[in-house]
């Protein structure tokens, strides 16, 4: 062989080398993202779903409630495209498409609570709450909701953590009031009154539940007792109330 076809030869073994080593490696490259974009529209699904739970309990509506399954459900669906043959990602979308249905049919497993019983448990949910808010954001800014969604979302959770915070309060000045605690009694009914100011609902709406509460303030202070007054929030628990639930434990 001469000279010249050796160097042809190695020449020739040198570039298919080259592009078999470019084509693995390029497959590689598409495997490691296919890899990362996968672990995101997971992550993305995990996120959506964590907070569903909160608001499944303290928010009667269903407009927010449902975007976030919806986006569950859209993570989810791009990520089974990823990976066809994966039958637990297969398996939890036809389980978060069946909530979707059931939400688009305002349905739910349990009642709405639009109080908590504790200063820990609501800040809690404030935070969570909040947490929620920088969801939407994110989501926005990826492509997966619309600028005019994110607001109109953000605006019933700010109303929802105002309300929430605001009957959480009433709450304690109803167990205060229970417990004949005045000093207690009040404090709470001040805080309800200052994060009323605070919230955005109607002006007029806001001046007549202030009043409301200032009047209940100094008929205490008129008084000098809490107990015997009309709860503002807190379900009153009837003596029959009390011996089911007393029958219940001992069974």
């Amino acid at each position: 062989m001469s000279s010249t076809a050796i160097i042809a030869t190695i020449a020739t073994f040198l570039i298919g080398s080259f592009i078999l080593s470019a084509i693995s490696y390029t497959k590689q490259q598409n495997l490691k993202k296919r890899k990362l974009i996968l672990k995101r529209l997971q992550q993305q699904a995990d996120e959506t779903l964590s907070a569903i739970p909160l608001l499944l309990k303290v928010d009667s509506e269903y407009d927010l409630i449902l975007q976030l399954q919806t986006l569950t459900v859209s993570a989810l669906s791009k990520a089974l495209s990823l990976n066809p043959a994966d039958k637990i990602i297969q398996g939890n979308l036809n389980i978060q498409k069946g909530k979707q249905s059931e939400f688009k049919q305002l349905k739910r497993s349990n009642e709405v609570t639009c109080w908590l019983t504790s200063d820990t448990e609501l800040a809690s949910t404030q935070s969570q709450l909040a947490y929620i808010e920088k969801l939407l954001d994110l989501y926005q800014n990826n492509g997966s909701l619309n600028a005019t969604k994110n607001q109109e979302l953000k605006h019933h959770l700010n109303v929802l953590r105002h309300n929430i915070s605001i009957n959480t309060y009433l709450y304690q000045a109803d167990t205060s009031g229970e417990q004949n605690n005045i000093t207690s009694y009040q404090l709470y009914i001040k805080r309800a009154m200052q994060a009323i100011k605070k919230s955005p609902t109607d002006h007029v709406q806001k001046n007549q539940k202030i009043k409301e509460l200032s009047e209940r303030i100094q008929e205490v202070k008129r008084t000098g007792r809490t107990s015997g007054l009309v709860n503002f929030i807190k379900p009153i628990v009837t003596s029959a109330e009390v011996a089911i639930e007393e029958t219940d434990i001992s069974d």
